[in-house]
């Protein structure tokens, strides 16, 4: 019997929260991982990480790639008995708010569901992502690439977690300058910063501000981007933990981006154009904004990605 052909595929970066979006919306970026999967006949899970050498070095139990496999392949009835081969190349760099560890675990999650003979449903996957330790809002972009919102429907008493991923419209002229500080934050330092309660009034408006955000993004709305990525829930809090990221956000606006904001957990941030000949002047004021600072900073111009792990799976 001839050997089964490799299997390859694509994970996006992401970049999530986008301002009042925090913890549903996020972005797909055409920064990707690539995966190949080979079959093996010798019983082992060999798994190569290029696009982290680190990675390898670690206690491969708790690499996201085998985790992420390990946990759909039980979800999914699928034997690993006789073995695998994955590799993974690319690179989205880590603790920058990118999505890395996510993209690893939904790069597991879609090694199994291309092994499975049963259908699966990309809530189904992002329900096992979230206990393993990936975040609801980056695993939903991974997956299903393009602009996403991720709609909790347990409710906080039930034990057992429910979402629902929605995949929304997205113009396809969006250009996204992201800055990188050289500063890596873990994202349980970010999250002790955030308030445990918000005012009433604050949660009215950054839900309206999120459809705003939502519908800029479909049409190409500067403007209404513009007004619409100011938040009150993380981003204030957020922005004071390195030096130079309210004057990198403000340097971009300044510099003609329809607004700038926090890229996921932080520190890195996303700047949003429609124009591509202004990325180069975003990227350079946003760079020289955090060298006043005594920070240095590097710069990745990227487009949407339109496609994810799971590219032809059904809501």
């Amino acid at each position: 019997m001839a050997k089964p052909a490799p299997i390859t595929f694509h994970v996006p970066a992401s970049a999530a929260n986008l301002g009042p979006g925090y913890g549903v919306l996020a972005l797909a970026l055409d920064m990707p991982l690539g995966i190949t999967v080979e079959h093996r006949t010798d019983g082992q899970l060999l798994i190569e990480r290029r696009d982290d050498p680190h990675a390898n070095a670690d206690d491969p139990r708790h690499d996201p790639v085998r985790r992420g496999l390990q946990r759909g392949a039980e979800l999914l009835d699928v034997s690993l008995q006789k073995g695998l081969s994955i590799l993974v190349e690319g690179t989205i760099p880590r603790g920058t708010g990118m999505g890395t560890i996510s993209a690893g675990y939904v790069a597991g999650l879609g090694v199994a569901a291309r092994l499975a003979k049963k259908r699966v449903t990309p809530p189904e996957l992002l329900d096992a992502l979230v206990p393993l330790g990936g975040d609801p809002a980056h695993g939903a972009a991974a997956l299903l690439g393009g602009l996403t919102a991720t709609v909790p429907l347990s409710l906080p008493q039930e034990p057992k977690l429910r979402q629902r991923l929605l995949r929304l419209p997205l113009h396809e002229d969006w250009h996204y300058v992201i800055a990188l500080p050289d500063v890596q934050m873990g994202t349980a330092d970010t999250k002790r910063v955030l308030p445990p309660t918000l005012p009433h009034a604050a949660a009215a408006r950054t839900t309206g501000r999120a459809l705003g955000v939502v519908q800029a993004l479909e049409r190409g709305d500067e403007d209404l981007l513009r007004a619409c990525l100011a938040d009150e829930v993380h981003v204030p809090y957020r922005k004071a933990l390195v030096a130079g990221l309210h004057e990198a956000m403000l340097a971009a606006t300044e510099a003609g981006a329809a607004g700038a904001t926090i890229c996921g957990h932080g520190p890195g941030l996303i700047a949003f154009t429609m124009h591509q000949g202004r990325s180069p002047e975003i990227a350079r004021a946003m760079v020289e904004a955090f060298a006043q600072k005594g920070r240095v900073a590097t710069t990745l111009t990227l487009r949407s990605a339109f496609y994810g792990a799971l590219p032809h799976a059904t809501q």
